[in-house]
């Protein structure tokens, strides 16, 4: 401590009595602002003038903790850089850059007193080079210094300031060499031996100290990395096994809904094949052609004629004269003239003037056809009437075998309609699926893992607590100074 500093604690009452006043002790002391104004000047008086060393009323004591991380301001710890609210990542990187600070301290002092700690080898060489790195760097910010007192003052004893390029040049050479001599001088701080130089190895107990202490925060916080990791690839894989679950049942689902689907379309087509059996069976078409007279034509099944079509099963034709015809089919005549078609006025007049006419009646359990025919064609129309008759009987039996096809196909389509046992059988094993209690089971163990693998493990909650221990060691405040008793 210089003589100045001890010279401004002894400016104040004695040792024992300042130290009771900082510490407020003593019977009928004041309790008004006042009184507590001029205690706290007091204790101010009681630090150096450096404000490194206060008198506790009996010696000189630091009043700078080791690392340097805390200032005593004769009331209380005060922090030499904001800790406070700092996120334990910030705070280690800020350890870290101050135990660098130190150990560049220290290496500054050790540079330029090599003949005091005689380093050897390798390690001589680097504060060799650290000296003279220093040597030039204070040669440098010495020029630029003149320049600027030259600047300043129009020139000392006739002296010319150093040119703009010259000096952005020495500016730029004095940057990289203040780079280059903390990086020398670092290196010095951390290689150096102890003891080496009391002022150094002052300096390097704070700097190892707050090394130590950012190392233990960046492992802590490297363990709290892994448990977090750890905890991350439990829960992906977690994650992956509920969805490998719900995709195991999707997949069931899906397929047994495919099932319902495929037996839906299964029943859908086989009620449409019988329902176009059945149709077949009813309406076989018109069949082979049998006879024909003029535009009448008889097939298979039917007969058609200009005004329409007549089923074959069931036809009696006649040919004969109109008086002859009216005789032995007076009332099915009587409603064919009713209708006033062409071939009935022709069949009345014939009827009226007792013309010998050939006309052509043909009945069936659907209708009747009149049909006048040509001139000369009188044979072929008793012909094709005898035609129609004879075939009429076969056509009665072709009706009864239809009949008894047509019975089975409506049968056969009533069944396949009723019959759902497929559909029913892959809805069953759908609900099946859908209720299945492993399936389902499955998936709430899976999520239950997962929410199990997403909560803090003990191995995280107790690397947290060694980080948050950590961090609140190093923005505590050390115990207040005691004035001594």
């Amino acid at each position: 401590m210089s003589p100045n500093d001890h010279a401004t604690a002894a400016s104040a009452e004695t040792g024992e009595t300042a130290g009771r006043a900082a510490a407020g002790s003593g019977a009928g002391a004041p309790s008004d602002g006042k009184a507590e104004v001029q205690s706290s000047g007091q204790a101010r008086r009681l630090l150096s003038r450096d404000g490194n060393w206060w008198w506790n009323g009996r010696r000189w004591i630091p009043a700078t903790t080791e690392d340097g991380l805390w200032k005593w301001d004769g009331g209380r710890w005060r922090p030499s850089v904001s800790l406070e609210g700092r996120r334990p990542e910030d705070l280690a990187a800020t350890l870290a850059v101050l135990a660098e600070d130190r150990y560049a301290e220290a290496g500054a002092y050790l540079a330029i007193r090599i003949a005091d700690w005689q380093p050897e080898g390798g390690l001589r060489d680097l504060a060799d080079q650290a000296r003279e790195v220093g040597e030039r760097l204070r040669r440098v910010d010495d020029a630029l210094s003149s320049d600027g007192q030259a600047a300043r003052g129009g020139g000392i004893l006739g002296r010319r300031g150093v040119p703009y390029g010259d000096r952005r040049q020495l500016e730029e050479e004095r940057d990289a060499l203040r780079s280059e001599y903390r990086a020398l001088t670092a290196r010095v701080g951390r290689e150096a031996p102890q003891p080496s130089v009391k002022e150094a190895d002052d300096i390097l107990g704070a700097a190892r100290n707050l090394d130590e202490r950012a190392a233990l925060l960046t492992n802590g916080l490297a363990e709290v990395d892994e448990a977090e990791r750890m905890r991350a690839d439990s829960a992906v894989a977690a994650q992956k096994a509920l969805a490998a679950a719900e995709e195991a049942r999707l997949k069931a689902l899906q397929e047994a809904r495919r099932a319902v689907e495929a037996a839906e379309a299964g029943h859908a087509w086989a009620v449409a094949e019988a329902r176009g059996r059945l149709r077949s069976v009813l309406t076989p078409g018109s069949g082979e052609l049998k006879a024909g007279l003029g535009l009448l034509r008889l097939h298979a099944t039917l007969l058609e004629t200009p005004n329409g079509r007549l089923p074959a099963a069931g036809l009696s034709a006649y040919a004969d004269t109109a008086p002859q015809l009216w005789r032995e089919h007076r009332n099915t005549l009587s409603d064919l003239v009713l209708l006033e078609t062409p071939e009935a006025e022709n069949f009345l007049t014939a009827l009226s003037e007792g013309s010998s006419t050939l006309f052509l009646l043909i009945t069936g359990s659907t209708g009747a056809l009149l049909w006048a025919s040509p001139p000369g064609q009188e044979k072929g129309a008793k012909r094709f009437a005898a035609v129609v008759t004879e075939h009429s009987r076969e056509a009665i039996a072709a009706r009864h075998e239809r009949e008894g096809r047509a019975r089975k196909a409506e049968n056969e389509l009533e069944t396949v309609t009723r019959d759902r046992s497929g559909i029913e059988g892959s809805e069953a094993e759908l609900a099946r699926i859908e209720a299945d209690a492993g399936l389902l089971g499955e998936i709430d163990e899976a999520k239950q893992r997962l929410e199990r693998a997403r909560a803090d493990t003990p191995e995280l909650g107790d690397a947290r607590r060694k980080v948050q221990e950590l961090v609140g060691k190093v923005t505590a405040p050390p115990e207040p100074l005691q004035v001594a008793k």
